[in-house]
This record gives C-alpha cells, sequence and structure tokens, in this order.
C-alpha cells in the first residue's frame, strides 16, 4: 500500500551553507564545475561543444591562477559543455604534472648511478647515500634517554605520594558506637517530644 506524503509549509527550512560545495575560491570553483560536467557525461548526458565554448574554457583555463573571476566567467562556469572543455584542459596539465615529476625523478636516479660508478669515492658515496634516502632504505635514528631512580628512591616517593593522599582523604568521624548512642537519644527524645503533644492534646 502506497503512503501519501503531502508537504507542508509550516516549519521553516534550515538554513543551508553552499559555501563548501562552491568551493573557497575561483579555482577551486572551476575545479568543481568540470568535474561535475565530467561526471554528467560519464552518467550519460550529451553535450553540444562549440567552437565558441572552446575557446572560452580555453580563456578560463588560462586565467585559473586568478583568485576571482569576472560575473561574465562565473557564468561560463555554469554552461556544461565550457565546464566540460575547462575539465578537458585541467586533467590534462594534471597529468602532465605529474609525468614531469616522473620525468625529473627518473633522471636524477639515472643521474646519481652513473655517479655511483666514480672514481672519486666521496662523489661515490655520496650519490649512494641519495640514491638510499630517495629509496627509503636509511631512517633515521632519535635517541630517547629515560633516566631510572633506585629502588630506595622510588621507595620514598610512593611512601611520600601516599601519605600526602591519606591526609587528603582523612575525615574526622565518631566511632560508630558513639553514632548509634547519639541516634538512639536523639530518638528517645523525639518519641517523649511526641507523646507530650498528645498528652496536651
Amino acid at each position: 500500500m502506497p503512503i501519501q506524503v503531502e508537504p507542508t509549509l509550516d516549519k521553516p527550512l534550515p538554513p543551508v551553507n553552499t559555501k563548501h560545495d562552491l568551493g573557497e575560491d575561483y579555482p577551486d570553483r572551476m575545479k568543481i564545475a568540470g568535474n561535475t560536467a565530467y561526471l554528467l557525461k560519464e552518467l550519460g548526458a550529451s553535450f553540444e561543444m562549440t567552437e565558441e565554448d572552446h575557446a572560452k574554457a580555453g580563456k578560463l583555463f588560462d586565467e585559473m591562477n586568478k583568485k576571482s573571476g569576472t560575473p561574465e566567467e562565473e557564468m561560463d562556469l555554469e554552461n556544461p559543455s565550457v565546464a566540460l572543455g575547462l575539465a578537458t584542459y585541467i586533467n590534462e596539465y594534471e597529468r602532465q604534472i605529474v609525468q614531469d615529476k616522473v620525468q625529473v625523478r627518473t633522471i636524477v636516479t639515472n643521474r646519481l648511478l652513473q655517479m655511483s660508478q666514480s672514481d672519486d669515492q666521496k662523489i661515490a658515496i655520496k650519490a649512494l647515500e641519495l640514491l638510499g634516502k630517495a629509496s627509503d632504505l636509511f631512517v633515521e635514528h632519535s635517541e630517547i634517554t629515560i633516566t631510572h631512580k633506585n629502588s630506595n628512591e622510588l621507595k620514598e616517593a610512593i611512601k611520600e605520594r601516599i601519605r600526602t593522599l591519606m591526609q587528603m582523604n582523612t575525615i574526622d568521624v565518631a566511632p560508630r558506637a558513639e553514632r548509634l548512642a547519639n541516634s538512639l537519644d536523639k530518638k528517645k527524645k523525639d518519641d517523649n517530644s511526641d507523646s507530650r503533644k498528645i498528652i496536651d492534646v
């Protein structure tokens, strides 16, 4: 049996903070718009990209390091075709950065391997050291010093601590027999006063 739900407007909607969804700054908003368009394309949405859309996407990508965009540029970000073109530029740029880093790492590693074959022992050892650090072969050790007390000093420290704790928790309490006697005396007095009240009535 279907349940019918009827929305009412008597309760106010909670405030929505869209700042995080929109991005902290202009480059973030550009990446979010591009990723959203790319996801829509993967989910089956079709975009008709024109030459003008490609040109706008290229212009936006060239100005990606700006802190804020013009209102016209912000409107272009809302165009899915422009955002998809922008995503293509951003993905290619980031892929190129990763490739460049890998390439530089390879060049440096190869050069260090060549230098490790040097006849000069200082150069060879330094090259091998750098290769080892790049390969995480060497782990930096940190030295921790713990000073221990002898058993007599520890015993005295423990005794002093116990004395301090015992003084803090000391409560003057009357002996149990005395407390019982006092409570019985009080009860007798209360009973006598009750009997007098009854007699007086």
